[in-house]
């Protein structure tokens, strides 16, 4: 598994609405708003479906952008 660290910035007044939906996703924990208009967020998935899961959380009504502040995908590589 793909573990990748993110925010999601949105609208104001959008904020408790996004980390609900985002919640939902049962490959996503978050960890409140912050700063009013950010989320934080940790994603677990295989890599090769992390992109396209990013893809689907920007597209939450309300998200203007996902920043990716981390990502691992050492539980992946061969030894």
């Amino acid at each position: 598994m793909a573990v990748t660290g993110f925010l999601l910035h949105t609208l104001p007044g959008h904020s408790e609405q996004v980390e609900a939906e985002a919640a939902a996703f049962p490959e996503i924990t978050t960890y409140g708003v912050h700063q009013g208009c950010y989320i934080a967020a940790v994603a677990e998935a295989p890599g090769t479906e992390m992109e396209r899961l990013l893809t689907r959380v920007q597209c939450i009504e309300g998200v203007l952008a996902a920043y990716i502040t981390s990502m691992t995908v050492e539980d992946e590589l061969e030894p």
